[in-house]
């Protein structure tokens, strides 16, 4: 996969690298904001007004080699009216500043204020959480990348009035990012690669963060009766897995809330095999599973003061038979394809 961005949090004074910087409407800027484009003069507002920009909410303003500031590019983002914004709103921002980032830029600074003035800790933290799952990519089997395409790692500082503070309510909010793209990375992988026992396997890391797994094999599940799991996995070549993971933030004695997720990490369709056309997506039959995954190491990578019981079902729907009932009933299934065909002669 991709590396994720290198983040640093700076003061204002220190811009490197593309220059991002946010608006409100009218082109209406933060101090911190003004004072950093100021050598710029009359440059915004002419390059606006030529590209009809106004500042509407996730519209954009490139400027290339920006006069008067010592960076290769300028991109100005509107977020409309701030009083407006929520949480998502944030996030979804810092999603399109990482977008406008070239892919050939080492290097890039946000400046983490809107048109009403400073971010809060949180705020910012959200705008980082944007950038960090917008930067995501999974090319793990790519083997031949283009020469115009990000490198591996990248620097985005978030420029803003208190660096140690912003930084602070980053880490929790990175554990977040980080649940995610486990989650994504799960469901991404190829059904040849992430059969349910693998996946039982990479759930089972979770374990060096405090998550208590437990995985059911085969065995497990017969003793316990699981047999509609057993009956829907039977066909195929992996055996099936159950994967309990717990999390004890809470107090001693709470009831967990319980999260389920389904785990096919193929469906054929069993007997009922399904058309060409909708076989390609059923890799990602398992996404239930990856989000429980993905919650369970957020939840424990942020230390939650919460129990948590996450149980996802992981198994193949596969048609099989053994070779030697293979062999066995390949003439019989002649013989009913040349008795169906003559059939369909007969009443056509």
């Amino acid at each position: 996969m991709a590396e994720a961005p290198i983040f640093g949090f700076v003061s204002p004074a220190q811009l490197r690298g593309v220059l991002i910087a946010f608006c409100g409407e009218n082109l209406k800027f933060g101090p911190a904001t003004q004072k950093a484009l100021a050598p710029v003069g009359d440059l915004i507002r002419r390059a606006a007004a030529a590209d009809h920009f106004t500042g509407k909410n996730g519209s954009s303003l490139d400027i290339v080699v920006p006069a008067g500031l010592n960076a290769p590019r300028l991109v100005v983002i509107g977020t409309g009216k701030d009083g407006d914004l929520k949480r998502q709103d944030i996030v979804k921002l810092g999603g399109t500043a990482m977008s406008k980032v070239p892919s050939v830029a080492a290097q890039a600074t946000i400046i983490a204020e809107f048109g009403s003035g400073s971010l809060k800790a949180g705020q910012i933290a959200d705008l980082a959480l944007g950038v960090r799952l917008r930067a995501y990519s999974f090319d793990l089997y790519k083997t031949k990348k283009k020469d115009d395409e990000r490198p591996k790692k990248i620097e985005i500082n978030f420029a803003c009035s208190s660096p140690a503070g912003a930084e602070k309510a980053w880490m929790s909010a990175a554990a977040i990012a980080d649940g995610v793209v486990i989650a994504r990375d799960l469901v991404n992988e190829p059904a040849n690669v992430l059969y349910p026992v693998e996946f039982a396997r990479r759930a089972s890391a979770l374990s060096k963060l405090g998550v208590t797994v437990e995985i059911l094999d085969v065995a497990a599940m017969k003793k316990l009766g699981m047999n509609a799991l057993l009956g829907v996995g039977q066909g195929s070549v992996h055996d099936s897995r159950v994967v309990v993971m717990r999390w004890e933030g809470g107090k001693r004695g709470v009831p967990p809330v319980a999260f389920i997720g389904k785990g096919v990490c193929f469906d054929t369709g069993g007997i009922s095999i399904k058309p060409a056309s909708g076989m390609e997506d059923m890799k990602g039959d398992m996404a239930g599973a990856a989000c429980v995954v993905g919650l369970m190491q957020a939840l424990a990578a942020r230390k939650a003061k919460v129990n948590v019981v996450g149980a996802i079902g992981l198994v193949e729907n596969m048609p099989a038979y053994s070779w030697p009932s293979a062999t066995m009933m390949a003439p019989v299934r002649v013989a009913r394809l040349i008795m169906n065909f003559g059939l369909k002669r007969l009443l056509t």
